[in-house]
């Protein structure tokens, strides 16, 4: 699954002038840095893609640690932090992107066809509009 991100997500994120690796990015500018976070379920079979958005100059956690602009990704960021792909967007909700079964489930090591996991990234790319809105509209 993390090879079709990096080859559809993370190419649509580079156009979008996003920085950062497989599971963190973010885009500066002059009035926020946006950030996108894909966290896989421990087990396997799907992830959540997380947003939020940070003032330019990094974020202040909540027990007082600075996080440098360079460092900051949406896990740091408590309130908002919604789930692309929940029906309440950007609202309380969830969305999981289902890609394939869990390790511990009896077809877990089954691998599926390359277009499968394809289809799986492109369902993300489709949703990065919820994402843009967020940011566009979301007080830092």
């Amino acid at each position: 699954m993390d090879d079709a991100l990096k080859r559809v997500l993370v190419v649509e994120l580079r156009r979008r002038g996003f920085t950062g690796c497989l599971p963190h990015f973010r885009r500066r500018d002059a009035g926020r840095i946006s950030l996108l976070s894909v966290q896989h379920f421990s087990s396997g079979g799907s992830f959540v893609v997380e947003v939020a958005a940070c003032p330019p100059a990094g974020h202040v956690t909540s027990w007082g640690a600075d996080v440098a602009p360079s460092r900051v990704t949406a896990r740091d960021i408590n309130d908002p932090r919604p789930r692309l792909g929940n029906p309440n967007f950007p609202g309380f909700g969830d969305h999981w992107f289902v890609y394939g079964p869990r390790n511990y489930e009896t077809d877990g090591q089954t691998v599926l066809p390359d277009s499968h996991y394809v289809a799986v990234a492109e369902d993300v790319v489709v949703l990065l509009d919820q994402a843009e809105a967020f940011w566009s509209t979301t007080p830092v």
